[in-house]
């Protein structure tokens, strides 16, 4: 938050205020090196600062990711007045997730989709998400600070449109706001981060929904992995069905780490078009890129 209370201890400040969880830019070392007394410390702190010491205040902090806390625990010297904490510490961040629930079947309610995260840094040093530990640990009705934000995702005003959704994991959220054309989902595990597939399952019976899920972890060892740019490549000719002779219009919802995802659906599309739209591979590029300039993709 951009407000603090007027009055406040310094552990509620650390608790719900001040990030020391964060990894330390350079202008932390320059002011910590004010306040360490040891004469080694000061040395190693000078020589991260310096302009020579540039690749080497990498290699110790954010190649490892190490967290503020870490860099003071290391620095044990250090004493920091009070009046200088918000200049070392900045604000903990908001965490903004999608909206998983429709007010028309929840009214009243937000539902998440949150994926806990816990991994290890190239130190071996076992790390958890701040705000997902903290949802985690909470009982039910418990009470949360929350803000809300206007959704990125527009869905066409003619129901008819048909509306092609892509998502993996979390990603997924987002597509519980109405009914669809077609979903492609993507998770590691049938068993495992199949979010809503019940639902998904009901709705492809119920309300002729075409769902498509790749599981890339479940194939046999040695096997090539399939994402849901494998199966789009699969259904081309739907593909350019619905996207191009339907003129409908597709939604890529990427949660965290997209990595290579969004270029490869692209290319799914693209290749669609090209074997059943008669474009020439150029063309095809271009039919994709004016999807994107008429709103007709992200």
């Amino acid at each position: 938050p951009t407000i603090y209370p007027k009055i406040v201890s310094l552990r509620i400040l650390f608790t719900r205020y001040l990030d020391f969880n964060a990894v330390p830019r350079r202008s932390f070392f320059q002011l910590l090196r004010y306040f360490a007394t040891d004469e080694l410390e000061r040395e190693n702190l000078d020589e991260f600062v310096s302009k020579e010491g540039a690749d080497e205040m990498y290699d110790y902090c954010q190649r490892v990711k190490r967290t503020t806390w870490e860099v003071l625990s290391e620095f044990r010297s250090a004493r920091i007045p009070r009046a200088y904490v918000f200049g070392l510490f900045p604000s903990l961040r908001s965490r903004e997730f999608s909206i998983a629930s429709s007010i028309e079947l929840h009214p009243r309610e937000i539902h998440l989709c949150v994926a806990i995260v816990r991994y290890r840094t190239k130190l071996k040093i076992h790390r958890k998400g701040v705000c997902t530990s903290y949802l985690s640990g909470r009982s039910a009705w418990h009470t949360l600070r929350i803000g809300l934000r206007k959704g990125f995702i527009s869905l066409p005003m003619d129901p008819n449109t048909p509306v092609v959704w892509v998502g993996p994991g979390t990603g997924i959220a987002p597509m519980r706001i109405a009914c669809h054309t077609t979903l492609y989902f993507g998770c590691r595990s049938a068993h495992k981060d199949q979010h809503y597939y019940k639902e998904w399952e009901s709705h492809a019976k119920e309300r002729n929904l075409r769902y498509r899920v790749a599981c890339s972890r479940d194939g046999p060892e040695g096997v090539k992995r399939t994402y849901v740019q494998d199966l789009m490549k699969e259904d081309a000719r739907y593909i350019w069905t619905m996207l191009g002779q339907q003129r409908g219009i597709l939604i890529n919802v990427i949660s965290g780490s997209s990595n290579k995802m969004p270029t490869a659906v692209r290319e799914a599309v693209r290749g669609a078009v090209e074997r059943f739209g008669g474009r020439s591979n150029t063309e095809a590029v271009e039919y994709v890129a004016a999807m994107e300039r008429e709103g007709r993709t992200d």
